[in-house]
């Protein structure tokens, strides 16, 4: 906890904070002259909040505030002065100053208890001129003055101002009286503030107000919002009256907002994704210039547009991950992107619900990310994952994976297929022979030749994959039969088979073909191929590039 007091009951020479003994007799002293004092308890490190007021406070039999906080029931100037109260008390122990409250005049004092109770205690009394030496050890030094009045002739020059204006500008009345109000105004404002005058030179009454940077005394600027009433043709006055306004809090509170805008704006600018914020209705309220580049289109294109790009099939994602979004949920989705050149982006979206102070969903915010080198990188390390490095077909394992996935199909809770899958295992006579006589790569360069073929016999559907070192294996889906099967090997085998030039030989190549079929729902991968291995021995056997089918006598 905030120890707010000293150590001991005395301060040293450099502590301009109260002894704690101190705080207790203001405290007692205040409650005692004024019996209808109200209290509070102050908590908060940013703000004056009140909290409830802790039971060994000796505040007992006096009224207590009801409000969330003070600045909630008093004025804009209330509100200065009780921020001014609550921050030297927070610095010094103890504050105080003049506050009107719905009831009538008071003094607002704050005692800074936080070292004992955790609290600053808030008392508000009509009586603080019994304890005026109270008053004075804790009084907040003078405000300057925020409203002010002048007035001028038909030229604008100053006829009158009033104290308040002379000390918000530091100038002395002298130095303005008989002076046009332009020579004190930011010459970029010159043009405004002209227009605004002959505008109201042209009529009676109060004119517009303008908001108009004024030069202090010391070189500064002090933005002061100017309403002019023209009076001129009133017999009474003759004049124009001037009330102002100083918004010097407020104009820097705005700057600051534009400057944090500014700032934003810039870094949203400088990120590598697409920012967006889009209503909860679809309406797009903000993207970046990245969005719309990953998106295809010009800035100022509508969200529907921007959406038209989707690849089709990813589209229902984003409904769901925007239904999400509007649920409170975070939601990502990975989308495909369609280009006008033909190219297809991959993006992630990552999209968020944007909650309010009280947590409710009001607007949906995100970010879309270019992944499409990723997703090659991906794709192409599946592909290396599937093939074989050598002739670029199906590994053994994807080999069998497809396999098994075409047979899977005909299991049990699917649909019958109305034909069967048929596996061609092909193995090369006497490869090892080339090896030896020509050399490895010699034997390389024919199992590549030897896959072309195999790939220019195969119709569109049918799976080619090597298995081992001379062996293949061609998974034929929607095969009506075991006739079929056999048709489609004899194919194969006459365009396997036959003279190839190698290593500046010639080599007849020469192939042993087992065939097997099956449309049983119970069939599996690894005895299929069991199968079409056991025929291909005898196809062997036979010799002549002559396939066998699985089940057939040899």
């Amino acid at each position: 906890m905030d120890d707010g007091g000293q150590e001991g009951e005395g301060s040293t020479a450099t502590d301009t904070r109260p002894p704690r003994a101190a705080l207790d007799t203001a405290l007692a002293a205040l409650l005692q002259a004024d019996a209808e004092a109200t209290v509070a308890a102050i908590g908060g490190d940013l703000s004056p909040v009140l909290v409830p007021m802790p039971a060994d406070v000796p505040v007992d039999g006096h009224r207590h505030l009801d409000a969330d906080s003070l600045l909630d029931i008093v004025t804009p100037a209330g509100q200065r002065v009780v921020a001014a109260v609550w921050g030297k008390a927070r610095a010094q122990g103890l504050a105080c100053g003049p506050l009107a409250m719905p009831w009538g005049q008071s003094q607002l004092f704050m005692l800074d208890f936080r070292h004992r109770y955790g609290v600053i205690v808030a008392v508000l009394t009509t009586k603080a001129s019994e304890h005026e030496e109270l008053v004075e050890s804790a009084r907040l030094p003078a405000l300057p003055p925020r409203f002010a009045r002048a007035t001028k002739d038909a030229a604008a020059r100053f006829l009158h101002v009033d104290d308040s204006l002379l000390a918000l500008l530091g100038y002395s009345a002298e130095e303005m009286l008989g002076h046009r109000s332009l020579e004190f105004i930011h010459s970029d404002d010159h043009d405004l503030a002209i227009a605004n005058w002959m505008e109201l030179l042209d009529g009676s009454g109060s004119g517009r107000r303008v908001r108009l940077r004024h030069r202090h005394r010391d070189e500064s600027w002090v933005w002061i919002e100017v309403a002019n009433i023209n009076r001129l043709e009133d017999p009474e006055h003759g004049d124009v009256l001037a009330e102002m306004i100083d918004i010097s809090d407020e104009m820097s509170a705005h700057d600051a907002l534009r400057a944090r805008e500014q700032l934003l704006a810039q870094l949203t600018e400088t990120v590598p994704v697409g920012l967006f914020h889009v209503d909860l209705r679809g309406n797009l309220l903000y993207a970046n210039r990245r969005f719309y580049d990953l998106m295809g289109h010009e800035p100022g294109a509508s969200l529907q547009q921007c959406l038209e790009r989707l690849v089709d099939a990813d589209r229902p994602r984003i409904t769901q991950a925007v239904d999400a979004a509007r649920r409170g949920e975070e939601a990502d989705a990975e989308v495909g992107i369609a280009l006008v050149d033909g190219i297809v982006r991959h993006c992630t979206v990552s999209i968020r619900a944007l909650r309010d102070d009280n947590g409710v969903v009001g607007g949906i915010t995100g970010c879309v990310e270019d992944i499409t080198d990723a997703v090659r990188a991906r794709h192409e390390l599946e592909i290396r994952a599937a093939s074989d490095p050598l002739t670029g077909c199906l590994n053994r394992t994807a080999t069998m994976a497809v396999l098994q996935e075409l047979l899977g199909r005909a299991a049990p809770g699917h649909a019958a297929p109305a034909k069967g899958t048929a596996v061609l295992f092909v193995d090369l006579d006497r490869f090892k022979s080339v090896n030896d006589a020509l050399g490895h790569a010699a034997g390389d360069d024919l199992l590549v030749e030897v896959i072309e073929r195999i790939s220019a016999g195969v119709r569109s559907t049918d799976v080619v994959g090597r298995i081992g070192g001379d062996e293949f294996v061609v998974v034929c889906p929607g095969v009506a039969g075991p006739a079929d099967a056999l048709r489609i090997a004899r194919a194969l085998g006459r365009r396997v088979c036959g003279p190839m030039a190698l290593a500046g030989s010639v080599v007849e190549v020469r192939a042993s073909i087992g065939v097997a079929w099956s449309a049983d729902p119970g069939e599996t991968a690894a005895h299929l191929i069991e199968r079409a291995d056991g025929a291909m021995y005898r196809s062997k056997r036979v010799g002549s590039c002559e396939p066998v089918l699985a089940g057939e006598p040899s």
